[in-house]
């Protein structure tokens, strides 16, 4: 179910057998490089392997779209033929006929794609990251095994198998856990009538949504997994200066990364909202009984996708603590100089100070020095909050409109334009 944009093709891979071996300082730096550039918190897993081995997975450049069409064929079109075939695709058999069931495209047309895509979308902006950290100096030279080091310690958890086939376990073994799919609902559907599962039931049940859940938690342990990246690094001897103008130390790179995140609470919205749309339309559910819910639901994916950059608040706060008190000594010692120099001199200065660079050099500390003040505890911005907040939210904008009278939907409109 998931194919990164940069899997090895199998000439690639005789190349790499054919390559002499590197031994000493060379092996080093080649492991190195190795890990750096080839790092991913999607190409790897026991289930990636599996599929890759059989030739379901495509090597080399990622076939998301062929991925989404048969992940679609193989979860939503099953369940159109199905209804179809009994009648329940349409009209009124039944309260929910199939196509007209908002929270079936919200998971299976609009989640799962997202989900897939999100990994050309995510996975080269992780990349992009890792490499930063060399090149932009914050690692130095002397800590570079370390950070290989921990690289492949999170590559192995990513591909552990444990946690996979628990997911795999948890997904595709509902009865227990998810008993909710296999009762009926508050009214009949293709999904559920008075006499228990449809025949499109079933496979919704025991196919198609334990295929959208594994996808769904595989993000969530990914998500694990990059958290725990960064919670290393931070413990790692970075490179960073509390005077930098990011205000993050050098680690504003991290949240234009974070951003990208934002798809998978995209892809949780679609499915909440049609949820929430299926029972405003057919079960008569008002919008303001889910206006604290939608509110909770965006609030928490706002902090779910910051919560990795906090990982990187201690570190942070002691460059931060040690800039104020370096700096503060230092503005101490200039600021006397320049007092002594150009207010409580006892000997006239031997230059005018019209053209002296005493006075930039004073603006120069201040700047640097409020630079530190207005360091931040972690690396996120403003622009990043508000994108979580914009991506998770922007499914629910339909629901709104589909609960707002139209008459108070066209004031509110007028009232934005004029």
């Amino acid at each position: 179910m998931v194919s990164p944009a940069h899997d090895r093709d199998p000439s690639h891979s005789a190349r790499e057998d054919r390559q002499p071996t590197l031994v000493g300082p060379q092996a080093d730096v080649s492991k190195s490089h190795s890990a750096l550039h080839d790092f991913s918190i999607v190409a790897g897993g026991p289930v990636y392997d599996f599929f890759l081995r059989i030739g379901i997975f495509r090597l080399g450049l990622p076939n998301v779209l062929r991925r989404i069409v048969a992940l679609v064929a193989l979860t939503w079109l099953p369940l159109l033929i199905l209804s179809l075939k009994d009648g329940i695709a349409f009209g009124h058999r039944v309260r929910i006929p199939l196509l007209y069931d908002f929270s079936m495209y919200g998971r299976f047309l609009l989640s799962l794609p997202l989900l897939v895509l999100a990994e050309l979308v995510i996975d080269p902006a992780i990349r992009r990251s890792v490499r930063e950290f060399v090149e932009n100096g914050l690692i130095q030279a002397d800590g570079i095994q370390d950070f290989r080091a921990v690289l492949e310690r999170v590559q192995r958890l990513r591909d552990s198998a444990i946690p996979e086939l628990a997911l795999l376990v948890i997904a595709f073994f509902p009865v227990f856990l998810f008993q909710h799919e296999w009762e009926g609902g508050a009214v009949s559907s293709w999904h559920t009538t008075a006499r228990g599962l449809t025949a499109a039931g079933w496979w919704y049940a025991t196919f198609s949504t334990p295929i959208l859940r594994f996808i769904t938690y595989r993000w969530g342990y990914r998500y694990v997994v990059w958290s725990i990246l960064l919670w290393r690094i931070g413990h790692l001897k970075l490179h960073l200066m509390p005077t930098h103008p990011d205000h993050s130390g050098g680690l504003d790179f991290l949240s234009l990364a974070q951003r990208r995140f934002g798809i998978l609470f995209c892809a949780l919205g679609c499915a909440f909202a049609g949820r929430v749309a299926n029972t405003m339309v057919f079960e008569g559910a008002t919008l303001a009984s889910y206006k604290v819910l939608m509110l909770g639901f965006v609030v928490l994916s706002v902090l779910l996708g910051l919560a990795p950059l906090m990982l990187l608040a201690p570190i942070l706060s002691k460059v931060r603590w040690a800039g104020i008190l370096d700096y503060g000594k230092l503005a101490n010692r200039y600021t006397q100089s320049f007092d002594h120099k150009w207010v409580h001199f006892q000997e006239p200065p031997s230059e005018p100070l019209l053209g002296s660079g005493d006075i930039q050099s004073l603006a120069d500390l201040g700047n640097s020095y409020a630079n530190i003040r207005e360091m931040d505890i972690a690396p996120i911005t403003r622009k990043l909050i508000m994108q979580l907040a914009a991506q998770s939210g922007l499914p629910l904008v339909p629901v709104i409109v589909l609960g707002t009278p139209l008459a108070e939907l066209v004031n509110a409109i007028l009232k934005m334009v004029m």
